[in-house]
């Protein structure tokens, strides 16, 4: 597929069903309400993780108590950091989306560890569009580098067709491009997320509450993170049959979190009346304050 048609079909599943209209009595959510969905996802993912994850001499109820409660812990951080976006909305402060960035990529990393069955303070990382930078304290202290290729793809496609935001891709630390694609005007939106990739509507660009939302959708494709590690097992186990993709693997973090994200996504449009009752979109719209006021993606 050609990297035109695949930003197409982006488009498609990410702007299935554009919404003009703004009803405000379909937007029902609170910080306790987010708070139990971040927690539950951390939670739940984290201790199915962790079991497939378990090692032959480890005991069941012992993992699976470990995988939940860190997965918890994992998702009450990522929680905070999107609270974090709020606050920089309301002081229009980039430093604060900076700070959100790095808090998200605690959570995540918690996550991601409890669903690797290791302790949460053992491996970190930090995402920045397709890079994925590692860091690994369990003996001495090292730092790896690897590639996303989902997140690789998109960004290839995304490029390739729009303007690339230099200044707010460094105050955000996300991969941020502009277009005045009729696209946007087909949905009657003013931005989109694609996987590790953010694209704005010109005219909007300069909106700090579309790119708060946005990158609120960033982190929500990280909330799924803890999928990746699922994959863990078939991967050391094809390295181990082959020198030359175990040494490809050391460069490459497989990112398949994407793909249950988009279908997701496309599910709850499909069961939605108004824009904000798919749940991504009000939780994004819940934390940027943005209900309302823009149609965004």
């Amino acid at each position: 597929m050609s990297n035109k048609n695949l930003l197409k079909l982006s488009f498609a599943l990410t702007l299935l069903f554009p919404f003009n209209n703004y009803n405000s009595q379909a937007v029902k959510t609170s910080d306790t309400k987010e708070f139990f969905y971040n927690i539950s996802i951390g939670a739940v993912i984290g201790g199915i993780g962790a079991l497939i994850n378990k090692k032959p001499e480890q005991k069941f109820d012992k993992v699976l108590f470990k995988g939940v409660y860190q997965g918890a812990l994992g998702g009450y951080v990522t929680f905070e950091s999107k609270r974090l976006i709020r606050t920089a909305v309301n002081n229009n402060d980039y430093k604060l989306l900076w700070a959100a960035k790095l808090v998200n990529a605690g959570g995540v990393s918690i996550k991601e560890n409890a669903s690797m069955n290791r302790d949460f303070w053992e491996k970190w990382h930090l995402n920045i569009g397709f890079n994925r930078i590692e860091f690994d304290t369990t003996d001495k202290f090292k730092i790896y580098y690897k590639i996303m290729p989902v997140a690789l793809v998109y960004t290839i496609g995304v490029a390739s067709q729009t303007k690339f935001e230099w200044g707010k891709s460094l105050k955000t630390g996300e991969f941020i491009f502009s277009s005045n694609s009729e696209q946007f005007i087909a949905t009657n939106s003013s931005a989109v997320a694609f996987p590790a990739n953010i694209v704005l509507h010109d005219p909007y660009k300069n909106e700090f509450a579309i790119v708060a939302h946005e990158i609120t959708h960033i982190f929500q494709q990280n909330d799924f993170s803890q999928l990746d590690t699922f994959f863990t097992k078939p991967i050391n186990f094809v390295n181990s049959k082959s020198e030359t993709m175990s040494k490809i693997n050391k460069y490459i973090y497989y990112d398949f979190r994407h793909l249950p994200y988009l279908l997701l996504y496309s599910l709850e449009n499909r069961n939605t009346h108004f824009y904000y009752d798919n749940r991504f979109e009000r939780e994004a719209g819940y934390f940027s304050n943005t209900f309302g006021e823009w149609v965004l993606k």
